[in-house]
């Protein structure tokens, strides 16, 4: 998308500064839509059917490649959370999904519904249960982010915990003009009472067994 840096670039949606939002689920998605308004619907990753979904940076790089485009002719930003709070937003947002309408992952709806926190956590760990094809679930944060060395290749990563901030960082570094809202929830599913109460000490250690490479990489904790 092309993101207004004054006024005159505002009035044409043609103009402005090159980025991609490499949209790791559950991470604030719908809130950095909403601080880039109209213009984020003219995104290739929202516009182009081969990009549709939460694809990680090496699908987006094919998607480009294929296309005779360099992904890296635009800025790359993401959004990064606490994986032991992204897992109990998982489970809140599939577990209450109906058949997965909205999130698009009925085998997981099916399978964790009836499911306590900790057995979900469980289920998570269990190598032999059916998975979809995306198995969202089941990936690090720090896959939407890296190529295959592992290299982080996204030019800005924010982090869910201090969102609006780190927005407002973002438009200050590139001279945006973005609208970004206060005193509004960032996550519609995330648990109103805080991740860590819901942990026993079996859930904490497989999240972070799971999420060894996101702990290394960006310095989250359970505590």
């Amino acid at each position: 998308m092309r993101v207004p840096r004054n006024r005159l670039e505002s009035l044409w949606p043609w103009a402005g500064e090159r980025m991609i939002f490499v949209h790791t689920p559950k991470c604030g998605g719908s809130f950095v839509a909403n601080a880039f308004g109209l213009r984020f619907r003219l995104c290739p990753t929202i516009r182009w059917r081969e990009a549709a979904g939460h694809l990680t940076y090496r699908e987006y790089r094919k998607v480009f490649a294929d296309r005779g485009q360099d992904i890296h002719a635009y800025r790359l930003f993401t959004v990064i959370r606490n994986p032991w709070d992204w897992h109990l937003s998982w489970y809140n947002y599939v577990g209450n999904d109906e058949g997965g309408r909205h999130s698009g992952m009925p085998l997981e709806h099916a399978q964790i519904k009836n499911l306590s926190f900790a057995e979900y956590l469980r289920w998570l760990d269990d190598e032999e249960i059916e998975k979809s094809a995306e198995d969202y679930c089941r990936k690090q944060v720090s896959d939407w982010l890296v190529d295959e060395s592992g290299t982080i290749r996204i030019d800005d990563i924010l982090r869910q915990e201090s969102l609006q901030q780190d927005l407002l960082a973002l438009e200050a570094k590139y001279g945006l003009r973005l609208r970004i809202a206060e005193g509004r929830r960032i996550n519609a599913s995330r648990a109103d009472t805080g991740y860590r109460q819901h942990y026993d000490s079996e859930g904490v250690e497989i999240v972070a067994r799971r999420h060894a490479r996101d702990i290394e990489m960006f310095g989250y904790s359970f505590e």
